[in-house]
């Protein structure tokens, strides 16, 4: 059941506020407060939770600033300043990267060498997948992802009694490079493998292969363990793509990635890929962060989630569903079946709803504050203390 946020008119909300119907239309105006539309009239109103956000960060005092000549005036945040912060905490250092990297080498060759030596051995092939493949992955990731391939004739197996039979082959091929038992360990959806020392384990997750259709296989999916139609290469091309239409594509990602993790949004990562991908497929959006990263809550004020994403590169419309009652629908590329965020909750998709909102009251805050300092303790409210662009 979704929780009700009560609506209110423009007077209502000049009220709520202790402005002017006419401030209301110019903060609209200067994309400041956003209000939503009504899809019969295209009335404009506003959600409680919304103006309570809002009306927490206001300062009256500086409301001239919210003239859009004022604003520019000002000494905020830098582009630089994200840069660096980006840089300096988002990103995977490139040692690291390289150690990440190295675990999952390992893996991959020590299977090579196995099916060398024996041709019947049931694990065929490993690939390395996920957010550092489509380098969206950010400093704080604590699992990498590789897929480890099946033969055939594991299509219909449970995947509960194929994740031991796993483990056990893993174990098998790895033993004789040092690594024990206890180093592998079972998961919901894949068999974890523990590097001693590293901070970093490695997820592996089966894939049982589509007879007659190359790159195609039987992914168990991370959430509920059931199995998807899925191809690990189309879904690397399709970031592909936007990495190399959009030169700040990963980065924006890697930073609501950050923002989630911060405020602990329960938005699947692979979700904020597609929302990106929709706003750069769709919307000219600035190529610097503090124009362009508030495309993507204000996609969300505005469409409440409830308008449909999904691409063509790989299927056309007609191949999606037409009876998802879903909350939210953003749609796999390569799957047109599979609706990656079909398990939001009405709890879930409201709490979205309000960090989306109160991070743009945020952003259009720090555009019109009075110093470098407030701007920067605006900034810190969105990205975390660990920003400051003076340490």
């Amino acid at each position: 059941m979704r929780v009700v946020d009560a609506s209110f008119t423009v007077a209502e909300a000049a009220a709520f506020l202790g402005v002017s119907a006419k401030t209301l239309r110019r903060w609209d105006e200067s994309k400041i407060l956003i209000p939503f539309r009504d899809p019969i009239n295209n009335y404009r109103f506003y959600k409680k939770s919304q103006l309570e956000n809002f009306a927490r960060i206001r300062n009256p005092k500086t409301d001239i600033l919210f003239k859009p000549e004022a604003r520019s005036s000002i000494m905020g945040v830098t582009e630089k300043d994200l840069n660096v912060f980006i840089e300096d905490k988002v990103n995977i250092k490139r040692d690291k990267l390289s150690e990440y990297r190295k675990q999952v080498t390992t893996l991959v060759q020590n299977l090579e060498r196995k099916l060398e030596e024996d041709e019947k051995f049931e694990l065929k092939e490993m690939k390395h997948f996920g957010s550092c493949a489509k380098k969206t992955a950010i400093s704080t990731i604590s699992d990498l992802d590789v897929a480890v391939y099946l033969t055939p004739d594991k299509e219909g197996q449970k995947l509960e009694d194929l994740l031991p039979y796993i483990k056990d082959l893993l174990a098998e091929v790895m033993k004789q490079y040092g690594m024990s038992s206890d180093q592998f360990t079972l998961g919901n959806h894949c068999v974890r493998v523990t590097y001693k020392g590293s901070k970093v384990d490695v997820d592996v997750v089966p894939v049982i292969p589509i007879k007659g259709r190359d790159g195609w296989g039987l992914l168990a999916d991370r959430s509920t363990g059931r199995w998807l139609e899925t191809s690990i290469p189309l879904h690397l091309k399709f970031i592909e793509r936007r990495r190399e239409s959009f030169e700040k594509f990963v980065h924006f990602v890697r930073l609501i990635k950050w923002w989630k993790q911060q405020h602990d949004v329960p938005l699947k990562s692979f979700a904020i890929e597609l929302i990106w991908s929709y706003l750069i497929d769709n919307e000219e959006v600035p190529n610097t962060f503090r124009e362009g990263l508030p495309y993507f809550f204000r996609y969300i004020i505005k469409t409440q989630l409830q308008q449909q994403i999904a691409f063509n590169d790989f299927y056309s419309s007609s191949e999606l569903p037409l009876d998802d009652r879903s909350l939210v629908r953003i749609y796999d590329p390569v799957n047109p079946k599979n609706n990656v965020t079909k398990n939001i909750t009405s709890d879930e998709y409201s709490k979205i709803l309000a960090k989306s909102q109160e991070a743009m009251n945020v952003l259009m805050m720090a555009t019109c504050a009075p110093s470098k300092n407030k701007a920067i303790e605006l900034w810190q409210r969105l990205l975390g203390t660990s920003f400051n662009p003076y340490s």
